[in-house]
């Protein structure tokens, strides 16, 4: 096969990784609903859902560096594309809550590895086109977020909850194929590329920042309250008397807003001597949006969740300033390890207390306390994180 179109294949096969890295998370929340009336689910297990996302994110975040020094960049996405293959469709037609949640974690282990790997096989493949390579991998990314909460409860309807969750699993399956055949092809890279694996001097300078420890709070209260949303919004709306087809379409409105900012915030940061003014700005939006969904959530929902939606859209800002705060390539690999790690970690806690307040009580304010209280702790440790100066 020659060059070009190998790269046609690269390119097909970083198009599906991409995709399949998240509709096995945004494409289950509307449906565990659905999935009740059929399988009991506990509070355990709703509360253990919401957390293994985030949980599995960060542990893959310290683990692949090293799995990828010891084997291939393309060895590892091959294996990844097959766990979550194996993982969202052995999950789908199976009736034990606890082999549902094993299953999950190795399809969201899977998912992990591919948010590792991804970045260093385009640059080995692509190194004349990394800019635009890197916008085809994160729009999918972030394609394969907000699609299938819209469409999850409409596939449901025609082909059941199960079907529904089979057709993530069949779009694993392609990347997985796609990815066995590059595999076996096994094309030299244009350029050496590696994952950097996080430790040394510039982490112990890290462990000792205060403004290290502020971004990485930042980062994991963004994400403490994205994967919230990305569990419960639906079954909040549906508590309030919405359907469940409407309650998907908030989910994929949610996850579309930070996708549309994300590709201006990074310029405006790079512009601004500090970007805590977005911070705050973002900070009053996701309190307003929470206050109108616990208070009023019949008067303007889709207002609730495009404040909300704003609200969690300091993620990609932060990203951006790793980069901007970061002195050279090595601290930058630090600090992003040191950040994302740390915060994943700190967002799995988010969706278990919220669904352990939410079953044991009543009433929801002490569940809308805490997001709250998050909130207000992002709004003080923001300003030393979006600080200017290298960290």
């Amino acid at each position: 096969m020659n060059s070009a179109r190998i790269r046609i294949l690269i390119v097909l096969g970083i198009v599906f990784a991409a995709f399949n890295l998240r509709p096995g998370v945004t494409g289950l929340s509307p449906l565990l609903d659905a999935m009740g009336e059929e399988i009991e689910l506990s509070a355990v297990f709703l509360a253990v859902i919401g957390m293994l996302p985030p949980l599995l994110y960060g542990i893959s975040g310290f683990i692949t560096p090293r799995l990828y020094a010891r084997f291939s960049g393309l060895g590892l996405t091959s294996a990844a594309m097959v766990m979550v293959m194996i993982g969202l469709g052995v999950r789908a037609v199976i009736d034990s809550p606890s082999l549902f949640l094993a299953l999950s974690v190795l399809a969201l282990l899977g998912m992990g590895i591919g948010n590792v790997v991804l970045p260093p096989l385009v640059k080995s493949y692509f190194p004349d086109r990394v800019a635009l390579m890197s916008t085809v991998h994160v729009g999918l990314l972030q394609f394969g977020t907000f699609i299938p909460p819209l469409v999850a409860v409409p596939l449901a309807s025609g082909v059941g909850w199960r079907g529904s969750l089979l057709v993530w699993a069949g779009f694993a399956a392609l990347g997985a194929i796609v990815w066995i055949v590059i595999r076996i092809l096994k094309p030299a890279p244009a350029a050496e590329a590696a994952v950097a694996v996080v430790g040394g001097s510039e982490l112990s300078r890290l462990l000792r920042s205060p403004r290290a420890w502020a971004l990485m709070t930042m980062t994991g209260l963004t994400s403490f309250n994205n994967f919230i949303l990305f569990t419960w919004l639906p079954g909040l709306l549906t508590r309030s008397g919405f359907d469940a087809a409407f309650g998907g379409a908030m989910l994929a409105l949610v996850t579309a807003i930070p996708l549309v900012l994300g590709f201006v915030l990074p310029t405006l940061a790079q512009k601004m001597t500090s970007a805590y003014p977005i911070v705050v700005g973002f900070c009053l939006s996701l309190a307003v949006g929470y206050l109108g969904l616990w208070l009023l959530p019949t008067a303007a929902p889709v207002l609730w969740t495009v404040l909300l939606g704003i609200g969690i859209s300091t993620f990609p800002l932060a990203l951006t300033l790793i980069t901007l705060r970061a002195r050279n390539a090595e601290a930058a690999a630090s600090l992003s390890g040191f950040v994302q790690g740390g915060g994943y970690l700190l967002a799995a806690t988010g969706p278990l207390i919220f669904a352990f307040l939410l079953q044991s009580f009543e009433t929801m304010w002490p569940a809308f306390v805490v997001v709250l209280a998050s909130v207000a702790v992002k709004f003080f440790v923001s300003h030393a994180a979006c600080r200017p100066g290298a960290i």
